[in-house]
Order: C-alpha cells, then sequence, then structure tokens
C-alpha cells in the first residue's frame, strides 16, 4: 500500500530493481531507513532469483509495490535471440535505442510493423512470465526502462498482451505513464530554472502519446498516478523534493489520483556488474554519485512527511 497520507496515496518509487543482489540490498535500505514503498524490477537480471529472496525476506507481505520494469535497453533479453533478431545485435543483446523504436512506430507498417510488434510481444510475454512464473514477484504494476513502453508500438502490444488469457488475472492495477504535470516546477521559480534541456526533451516526446495511453488504460480500468520524475530525472535530491511535493501531491489530490516519484537510489560499484558494460552511457547511469544522493532522499523524506 501506498503511503496514503491525507487521502492521496504516495509512491515513492525505485527503478531499476534487481540488476545484482548488492544493489537491490542497497535499494531496500531506502525501505528500511526511508520512504521507499515501491520497486521496480529488471526481468532479465542474471541474479533476479537472489533479489527475490532478498526482497520476501524482508517484505514477505508485499508491502512494498512490486513493478515489472519492462527492459528493452540492455542485457540479454527473456527470449532467446533468435526469436527477436529484430531488438537485439549479433551478440544477443539489447541494441535498439529509444529512437529506433521511436522510428519503427512513425514509419512502418503492413507486415513490417507487424513483423516487429510480434517480436515486441514475443519478448513482453516472456518478460512477463520470468516475474510471475518463473520468480514470483507478485507484480501489480508495469513500467518500463527508459520508458520505451510509452511508444504506441510497444503500448499497444502490451495492452494486447495483458488480455490474452494467459494474463488476464494477473490483476494489473497501475501502468506509468511518466509525464509531470508542468504546473508545479512553473510556479516555483528557483526550481524551473533547475530543470536541464534533456529533460525537457524527453518530457516533450513522451507527451506525444501521454493522452493516448491514458485512454486505453481508462477503458480497462488501470490506473496511471500523477507522476514526478521525468523533469529531475537522476536528480531527485532533498532540495529539489522538498520543495516541489506538496504542490504535486496538491496537484493529485486536485485531480483525485495517486502520486508517483521515481528515484534512482540503487548504483553499482563496477562496470562488470552491468547488464551490458559495452554501454559506456549506461556505466555512468548506474555509477552516478546522484544515486547517493537520491537514496539520501528518501531517507530524509521518512522523518519529514507530516510537512506535506
Amino acid at each position: 500500500m501506498g503511503n496514503d497520507n491525507e487521502g492521496c496515496k504516495i509512491w515513492f518509487h525505485a527503478d531499476d530493481y534487481g540488476v545484482t543482489s548488492k544493489q537491490s540490498q542497497k535499494i531496500l535500505e531506502c525501505y528500511k531507513e526511508g520512504a521507499l514503498n515501491s520497486i521496480s524490477v529488471i526481468p532479465n537480471s542474471k541474479e533476479i532469483s537472489e533479489s527475490l529472496k532478498i526482497l520476501d525476506g524482508l517484505d514477505p507481505e508485499a508491502k512494498i509495490r512490486r513493478v515489472l520494469h519492462i527492459n528493452f535497453v540492455e542485457g540479454r533479453p527473456c527470449a532467446s535471440a533468435d526469436k527477436v533478431p529484430l531488438l537485439v545485435d549479433r551478440e544477443g543483446y539489447f541494441s535498439k535505442s529509444f529512437i529506433d523504436f521511436f522510428k519503427w512506430n512513425m514509419a512502418t507498417s503492413g507486415k513490417k510493423r507487424q513483423k516487429i510488434k510480434d517480436q515486441i510481444k514475443a519478448e513482453l510475454r516472456e518478460q512477463l512470465r520470468t516475474v510471475t512464473q518463473e520468480h514470483n514477484y507478485r507484480i501489480t504494476a508495469i513500467d518500463s526502462h527508459q520508458h520505451y513502453h510509452m511508444i504506441p508500438i510497444v503500448f499497444d502490444s502490451l495492452m494486447e498482451i495483458l488480455s490474452e488469457e494467459e494474463f488476464k488475472e494477473l490483476g494489473i492495477q497501475y501502468i506509468r505513464i511518466p509525464v509531470d504535470p508542468l504546473y508545479p516546477p512553473l510556479c516555483t521559480r528557483d526550481r524551473a530554472r533547475g530543470l536541464k534541456p534533456v529533460n525537457l526533451v524527453k518530457w516533450c516526446i513522451l507527451d506525444l502519446y501521454a493522452q493516448r495511453n491514458r485512454r486505453q488504460l481508462k477503458l480497462r480500468g488501470i490506473k496511471s498516478p500523477v507522476f514526478f520524475g521525468i523533469l529531475y530525472t537522476c536528480e531527485m535530491k532533498w532540495e529539489t523534493v522538498n520543495v516541489l511535493l506538496p504542490r504535486y501531491k496538491a496537484w493529485a489530490e486536485k485531480k483525485g489520483e495517486d502520486l508517483e516519484l521515481m528515484f534512482h537510489p540503487g548504483g553499482l560499484s563496477a562496470e562488470y556488474e552491468l547488464l551490458d558494460a559495452r554501454n559506456k552511457e549506461l556505466v555512468d547511469f548506474y555509477m552516478s554519485d546522484n544515486r547517493f544522493y537520491e537514496a539520501d532522499c528518501l531517507r530524509l523524506l521518512r522523518h519529514d512527511m507530516s510537512s506535506v
């Protein structure tokens, strides 16, 4: 259950759970010592079994919301590489960027588009099976690594998969729409000045499909909480969150919706721990000092919830 403060559930969420068991323990320290109450698990990790044991050992009643973190970004697919050749390189690692998927969505049709969708769906099925049948994470929600699921060719594939007989009974309650409302930061001058251009570009691209995808979720009775995290990706530090959280909470209450804050508190110690150490951009992403600052923010939030 989320933090239910004056009628608004707040999900203090950590992405990227399960890359390694050591990293998973770091993330769960933010539950033991901080406000964390939601995690999303990367399904194609080699240490997914060990990470589940750690999670269930600390949280046997699943009080932490458990989310599938769909991954087309890094590592090897859950389906065999020969079943998804369009998604991987010669060595069998995921190799298509967000922009590649974006171009597929914009520029393909007919049989070519269906072939791409068939491979996306094959991988989605295996990722779902991994966290439900092979390793029962008791997931109730879905999001994705670098938000690939927002692109219609992926989103529509996911909707079709969730309608299949095998997955109808999963009881998915939430799917993330990672587009922050602009009002809270824009009405807070110093926070608006701190927005990074790259995050504004991400916001603009994701916003193209936000209303479209929300409509589909509403038809299926699936919630999409108000989101706080894209505009400050990897910058969810105390000095930012402390100022803006009351404004985002007020916005969510006005809309009658839950609120989700996205953090990345689980850093890695060495390049070899990555799912694909060849990707130098991901090395910087996983080993950034900002992950420590975001973990500190979650700890501070535990003792400061009375202010929101």
